[in-house]
């Protein structure tokens, strides 16, 4: 009887730790106290990384003032909130995981600024100077997107147009938000390299990146559960969200991108043609389709802007 106490205590605490494991290396995000401009390369490429990195540190020396949110479920979220104009619309900005405001929207805040619009850099959840340590993947987060439009709206008016921006995570969160009534001021969603869901992602990454095998993928829900008190349903996804939103959406996706596949782009808009287009760049990588062709990108986010302001 004692043999058998001490094999299932082994087994449980095996199970445990190999839940924390996988915790850990897909959904816990620890709160650094380093320079948010000081992170780790992730491209291959070393001059597109230090371009972004220049730029974000040029960004990071922007005038700009810290605002907050609360989430629907208690937690202080936190932003930059850059001023051009009491006319102009608003823009929020999205990051990606892992990832910080300054170094993943270094381009487009810059732009959205030089364009003349307010803009709003948001700390994702368990990210920086927002609460929580767990990442969802956008299914907490798209709800924290309402969070952020409420704020913007009780400080600066219901007739405020507000555009919101996102990039890989953030993406995901900003398209995954359509499904959620957003209110008639907010008037278009801008996505660079979303993912489709939060099954595909984690599935897709775990298999490539920390080679789980298939057989783990029941480990990594059980994490999310049991130490993130998160369950991962099929259903919240990008592509259902979509389907009966009447927000104009753009995405845009490198088809080199080897972290988030640019079919998880097209998935989503053959949820809703109508509302949802799409521009992929050849040879770019995940994030960086903007240093494919700049001129290009630039011109597509422009021109998507101006038709439906």
């Amino acid at each position: 009887m004692i043999f058998i106490v001490i094999i299932l205590s082994v087994l449980i605490l095996a199970a445990l730790i190999g839940m924390f494991i996988a915790y850990y290396n897909v959904f816990f995000s620890p709160h650094p106290n380093s320079d948010e401009i000081e992170v780790k390369p992730f491209l291959d490429d070393m001059d597109i990384f230090n371009g972004i990195k220049e730029q974000a540190k040029k960004l990071s020396k922007v005038p700009c003032t810290r605002v907050q949110t609360t989430s629907y479920d208690g937690l202080k979220l936190s932003g930059r909130y850059y001023h051009q104009s009491d006319d102009a619309p608003l823009c929020i900005c999205f990051h990606g995981y892992r990832g910080s405001a300054f170094f993943d929207m270094s381009i487009m805040g810059q732009f959205l600024q030089n364009e003349g619009y307010n803009v709003i850099l948001v700390d994702q959840r368990a990210h920086f100077h927002s609460g929580g340590h767990t990442i969802t993947y956008g299914i907490r987060e798209r709800r924290d997107v309402l969070s952020w439009i409420k704020y913007a709206n009780e400080r600066f008016g219901l007739d405020k147009p507000i555009y919101l921006f996102g990039i890989s995570m953030g993406a995901t969160t900003v398209v995954m938000a359509s499904g959620l009534n957003l209110p008639d001021n907010v008037k278009m969603i801008c996505a660079d390299c979303p993912f489709s869901s939060p099954r595909d992602i984690i599935y897709y990454v775990a298999k490539r990146w920390y080679k789980f095998p298939n057989l783990l993928w029941a480990l990594i829900r059980a994490s999310a559960l049991v130490y993130g008190h998160l369950i991962i349903p099929r259903n919240i996804t990008a592509a259902n969200a979509v389907k009966n939103t009447n927000k104009p959406i753009l995405l845009i996706h490198g088809e080199a991108d080897y972290f988030v596949p640019k079919e998880m782009s097209e998935k989503i808009k053959q949820s809703n043609p109508d509302c949802v287009e799409l521009h992929t760049f050849p040879g770019a990588y995940h994030g960086v389709s903007y240093f494919a062709d700049p001129e290009r990108y630039i011109s597509i986010v422009r021109d998507f802007i101006e038709r439906h302001k």
